[in-house]
């Protein structure tokens, strides 16, 4: 009898490994399911046309660059610092008229960007008057 109570611990140790195993695969799994991560940067001509957001493992910059005819150029950076980013969708939204502004539909990245890149767009011509503009970012990270 001593052998069988033997056999059936074991067993029932097998089986817990098992089950550990399996709970370590299904949380690795979660890990790298992409996490969104959105945020928005304002421009406005003459105050602060520059702007820098700093999560650490990854940065959104925005800038202006005057066209010299009351028109201006907004780009945007991306950057993969520390990890990988898995996709990003970015939009232009201005708070003035935007009749004569190209693209104006949400611009997406698609693949993966590997530390350290970036992607990068623009939007021109941007009018004076369509101003204060964000430029409104949501990108998905590796999870945790």
């Amino acid at each position: 009898m001593d052998s069988r109570k033997g056999q059936g611990s074991l067993e029932y140790l097998f089986m817990i490994a098992a089950a550990l195993v399996v709970i370590l695969l299904v949380i690795r799994a979660i890990g790298a399911i992409s996490a969104p991560y959105s945020t928005a940067l304002t421009v406005t001509p003459g105050s602060m046309p520059n702007q820098v957001e700093d999560q650490g493992s990854f940065k959104f910059e925005v800038w202006l660059e005057d066209n010299g005819d009351g028109t201006y150029k907004v780009n945007y950076r991306i950057w993969a610092v520390k990890d990988s980013i898995n996709g990003a969708k970015v939009q232009l939204v201005c708070f003035g008229p935007v009749e004569n502004v190209a693209g104006l539909d949400p611009i997406e990245h698609e693949g993966t960007l590997e530390p350290v890149n970036y992607w990068a767009n623009y939007w021109t011509p941007v009018p004076e008057g369509a101003f204060p503009c964000q430029v409104q970012f949501t990108v998905w990270k590796r999870g945790l």
